[in-house]
């Protein structure tokens, strides 16, 4: 969070205001400023959202629905988001999304390709415009030396030509840190893909 404090208005000649402050940070923090006063990342994505009519199903895994609670904390919600589903276990993943299960078996659940899978699925059976999804390693069990906790795949397919995969890795931080960075850098990467197909 970026706090910038100062005079409203200039008192004496030299002084910068804030409101001059304020457009010079938006300037140069375009890419990763997101909201102004109390607006957060999930009233900024269903903003994104409502100004361009599209509707949206996530498929959580690793977050466990934080990011549908963190969705529907907006008032107004239920015009943009279809459905959430939490497919914790493989067997949700294959009977609630189609994942296939070779692609588990080849490539584990936490992983680019499922984390595709996942999002195209729900996109697909909700009938939505956008799907995304979230598959990771919260910890503090479950790691592997090629897999570490906080490792997290973020998918997002909006359609043919439209489909892409996020890896990240969160270091430090337990559970609920993890938890609580996936859905923010999941919700993040909706609100940069809304903000292109505006342009």
């Amino acid at each position: 969070m970026v706090s910038l404090t100062g005079p409203a208005a200039p008192a004496q000649q030299g002084a910068v205001s804030i409101e001059t402050l304020l457009k010079e940070a938006r300037e140069r923090l375009s890419d990763i400023l997101y909201g102004e006063e109390n607006e957060t990342m999930e009233s900024v994505v269903g903003r994104l959202l409502n100004e361009r009519k599209f509707t949206l199903a996530v498929a959580e895994s690793c977050t466990g629905g934080l990011i549908g609670h963190r969705l529907t904390q907006v008032a107004g919600s239920s015009a943009y988001l279809d459905r959430v589903a939490v497919t914790y276990s493989n067997r949700a993943k294959v009977q609630m999304l189609g994942v296939p299960q070779d692609v588990i078996d080849r490539h584990g659940a936490v992983s680019a390709e499922t984390a595709a899978a996942m999002a195209r699925g729900v996109r697909e059976r909700s009938e939505t415009d956008i799907g995304l999804s979230v598959t990771g390693i919260a910890g503090p069990g479950g790691a592997t030396e090629m897999k570490p906790v906080g490792l997290v795949y973020v998918g997002l397919d909006g359609g043919p030509n439209e489909a892409f995969t996020r890896e990240f890795r969160f270091h430090g931080g337990d559970r609920t840190v993890i938890k609580q960075r996936s859905s923010q850098a999941a919700l993040d990467l909706l609100r940069r893909w809304l903000i292109q197909k505006g342009r």
